[in-house]
């Protein structure tokens, strides 16, 4: 089964495409899941297309694939904007307040690096909420 990368990111709404830019298809929602599922529906639908226009398609969509989803810093901070304060996130990120609003309102991008302190920081929070009994 192969794993096809779908980065995610966000402004107005969600939007998702294929990282292998060998696929050209986009799709948009209003939430994290409705765009889910709109481009594993959109990307269902294109192969099927390329298969019948007769394209190449690329190898790792001959068989059934599943998908790995890669949210960028805009689209984590705009989802979990609810339920992890900045406060909090930037307590466990070393972020500041500031510097996270920047990056969930798209006005900067974070590096690398930071995004990943990101996830870490989420990772962190979310391990002592699993670890309140």
């Amino acid at each position: 089964m192969s794993r096809i990368r779908i980065l995610i990111d966000y402004t107005d709404n969600y939007a998702a495409c294929p990282a292998d830019d060998r696929i050209a298809c986009v799709s948009t929602g209003r939430t994290l899941d409705e765009v889910k599922k709109n481009i594993a529906e959109a990307l269902q639908f294109h192969i099927e297309g390329m298969r019948e226009d007769g394209d190449a398609v690329p190898e790792e969509f001959n068989d059934e694939w599943e998908f790995e989803w890669e949210l960028s810093a805009r689209a984590m901070l705009h989802y979990t904007e609810g339920l992890v304060p900045k406060s909090a996130l930037s307590k466990a990120t070393g972020i500041n307040q500031q510097q996270l609003t920047h990056y969930a309102s798209g006005y900067r991008t974070p590096r690398p690096l930071m995004r990943q302190k990101i996830v870490d920081g989420l990772h962190s929070i979310a391990e002592q909420l699993f670890s309140i009994t």
